[in-house]
C-alpha cells in the first residue's frame, strides 16, 4: 500500500485524529495558524500525520514562522513512528545537510525504510542513493529498479531516470547544480567521456568523497580536453606546411 499523508491505514484510530481532521478543515478554509495549532495538539498527541504535516508547515512557513530546527524535529518524531514520507525527507536533511550534520549512511538507510512501504518519492530517493553512492554501493541496476518502481506510481521524474539510466552509453549525470558547476568549470565541455564511467560498487559516505571522485573526473576531462586542443593546433600546422605557407606556427 502506497503510504504517506492522508493515505496512513488506520488513521482515524491515530492518537489525536479529530485535533488533525479539525486542523484539515481549518486550512482549507484559509486559517492555516489555527490549522498548525491544532495540527500541534494533535502531533503532540502522537499522530504521525499531524507530526509531518506540522514539519511541513514549519518548512514552508506555511501558517507558522518558518524555522529548519521545527521542521527537524517534527520529521524525526513522525519518522520514528514509521511514517515513510517524514522518513524521505529526513533522509534529504542528512545527506543535503541541513539543520544536521552530513550523514549519508543514515540519509540512506532512511530512503531505504521509506521505500520498502511503497512510498513513491522514498522509492525516488533511494534510485538516486543507487545512482550516485548516497551511502551506499552506487549501482545504475538498482538505482533503475527503483525508478521504475516510483515510475509505476505515476512518477514523471522517476520514468526519465529509468529510462536515461537504461541506456548504458549516457553518463549518470551529477547529484546536484554545485557538482555540475565543479567538473564543468563554466567551460563549453565537450569531451565524450565526461561522466561516463559509473563508480560502479563505490559507496560515498559525504559530499567531500564525492568531490574526491568529481576532481578525478575534472582532471581527466581536463587533460582530454587538452589532448584533443594540442592535435588540433598539431593538425592544422602540419596542413599550414604542406600548403607552402610561410606564416605556420
Amino acid at each position: 500500500m502506497d503510504h504517506g499523508p492522508g493515505t496512513q491505514p488506520s488513521c482515524k484510530e491515530l492518537p489525536g485524529a479529530d485535533l488533525y481532521d479539525k486542523a484539515g478543515v481549518r486550512y482549507q478554509s484559509g486559517d492555516h495558524a489555527g490549522a498548525a495549532r491544532l495540527a500541534e495538539q494533535a502531533a503532540e498527541a502522537g499522530n504521525a500525520l499531524a507530526q509531518l504535516r506540522l514539519a511541513m508547515m514549519y518548512d514552508k512557513g506555511d501558517g507558522v514562522p518558518r524555522s529548519g530546527r521545527a521542521a527537524l524535529n517534527w520529521y524525526t518524531r513522525a519518522a520514528k513512528q514509521g511514517e515513510p514520507a517524514a522518513q524521505d525527507q529526513l533522509g534529504q536533511l542528512y545527506e543535503e545537510g541541513d539543520e544536521v550534520p552530513e550523514n549519508w549512511d543514515l540519509a540512506y538507510k532512511l530512503y531505504y525504510t521509506s521505500a520498502m512501504q511503497g512510498w513513491k518519492f522514498g522509492q525516488f530517493s533511494l534510485g538516486r542513493a543507487y545512482q550516485f553512492g548516497i551511502g551506499v554501493a552506487q549501482s545504475r541496476p538498482l538505482a533503475i529498479e527503483w525508478f521504475k518502481k516510483a515510475a509505476a506510481q505515476g512518477d514523471g521524474q522517476s520514468d526519465y531516470f529509468a529510462r536515461w539510466l537504461s541506456d548504458f552509453t549516457n553518463n549518470i549525470g551529477f547529484r546536484t547544480n554545485t557538482e555540475h558547476d565543479f567538473v564543468i568549470g563554466g567551460k563549453l565541455r565537450f569531451g565524450a567521456e565526461l561522466m561516463g564511467g559509473d563508480p560502479a560498487g563505490v559507496t560515498f559516505h559525504n559530499s567531500a568523497q564525492r568531490v574526491l571522485w568529481l576532481q578525478g573526473q575534472r582532471q581527466a576531462l581536463d587533460k582530454t580536453e587538452a589532448d584533443v586542443f594540442k592535435a588540433i593546433r598539431i593538425r592544422e600546422h602540419q596542413d599550414c606546411v604542406r600548403a607552402g605557407r610561410d606564416n605556420c606556427i
